[in-house]
């Protein structure tokens, strides 16, 4: 009776740690947590009938940028600017040794003084056969000989003059001095250096017209061409746009980017504008479709076609709906087709959702 009562002990201990345990184990399912919805952002979807735009990047030059050189060589013995002084018409930009051009200058005044006193005897000798001709002395053939002779003097006398003019104008030549107001953009020769006539010491920019250096592919030089408007802004004030034309396109093509380099004038400027800043243009050309435009985080993959994620304001929920993309920018895409004007497009955590999944805005957008 003893064994009997303790297995019954037993079985009923079990039975109560069994009980024990899936009551636990209800009370466990019923404490779990309900999933959050995901907080999101979104953007409404509005249709654009007017302009598409395309942004490029590039950077501020000047329009016009001069190479100054000597007008004579010679040995470089000082430089007195470095590259992003600013200079002023009439300023001193390098020297050259002037020795070998001061003696040029002495050489072609020694000559103009012997040609001088060529003539000077010549005219003398002129004088005298001519009062021997008028005593019957002196022949009329000898007198034509001695004004032959002094023709020729007067013409060396001019020719040596010409000379010394030459090499006193080279003297002012051994100072290399700007031409006008401007910003030292590129130094190609440092003293001690021995130029020739000609060869490029500084280069220096007019900062009065500056213009924006872009490069273009050749699929979208018709759009740059039937641009409605240019509008230029500064990476250091991507606010602030100014108004840009059309200059130029380069006919010749990049051999290894296949693009074309075209310089869009800045019509107007200020002082925030500078030399060497990088700028965005953006160009906005007349579309006859009505394009979207969102921003880049909003664009996702699904089944390897560009997709955006679309809000479901009635279940609170998203699903993906494939578009089709006009071009890409920096910042932003163009939709051409694929979505619905009024629909509201996921533009944070994209990457992170799947379809039917419950969401909550973040705050509330137009």
């Amino acid at each position: 009776m003893n064994i009997y009562f303790i297995q019954a002990i037993r079985k009923c201990k079990r039975i109560s740690l069994i009980t024990a345990i899936l009551c636990l184990g209800a009370c466990t399912q019923e404490l779990a947590p309900t999933p959050q919805p995901r907080p999101v952002r979104v953007v409404t979807v509005h249709y654009d009938k007017g302009n598409t735009s395309v942004r490029y990047s590039g950077e501020i030059k000047a329009r016009y940028e001069n190479p100054l050189a000597f007008q004579v060589g010679g040995k470089l013995v000082k430089r007195l600017v470095d590259v992003g002084a600013f200079v002023k018409r009439g300023q001193i930009l390098a020297i050259i040794d002037p020795a070998d051009v001061h003696l040029d200058e002495a050489g072609s005044a020694a000559q103009l003084a012997a040609a001088q006193a060529e003539l000077d005897l010549a005219r003398r000798e002129l004088r005298h056969l001519s009062n021997l001709e008028k005593m019957e002395l002196a022949s009329p053939a000898a007198l034509d000989r001695r004004h032959d002779q002094v023709n020729t003097a007067e013409a060396k006398v001019a020719a040596a003059r010409a000379a010394h003019g030459q090499s006193a104008r080279k003297s002012g030549y051994s100072e290399l001095r700007s031409d006008f107001n401007g910003v030292v953009t590129v130094v190609e020769a440092e003293p001690g250096q021995v130029v020739t006539a000609g060869q490029t010491i500084v280069r220096l920019a007019r900062p009065d017209e500056k213009e924006v250096v872009i490069s273009v592919p050749e699929n979208r030089l018709q759009d740059l061409h039937a641009a409605s408007t240019l509008q230029v802004n500064l990476w250091a004030d991507p606010k602030h746009y100014y108004p840009g034309r059309l200059r130029e396109i380069s006919p010749g093509v990049d051999a290894v980017l296949r693009t074309y380099t075209a310089k869009i004038t800045l019509s107007e400027t200020d002082d925030k504008v500078d030399l060497g800043m990088t700028a965005t243009v953006k160009v906005n050309t007349p579309s006859g479709q009505a394009v979207i435009h969102l921003p880049l985080t909003a664009l996702t993959k699904f089944q390897d076609q560009p997709a955006v994620w679309v809000f479901d304001t009635a279940n609170q929920t998203v699903k993906p709906k494939t578009v089709t993309i006009g071009s890409y920018g920096s910042k932003e895409v163009t939709v051409l087709d694929g979505l619905s004007e009024g629909e509201q497009v996921v533009t944070a955590g994209v990457h992170k959702l799947i379809a039917d999944q419950k969401v909550r805005l973040l705050e509330t957008q137009p």
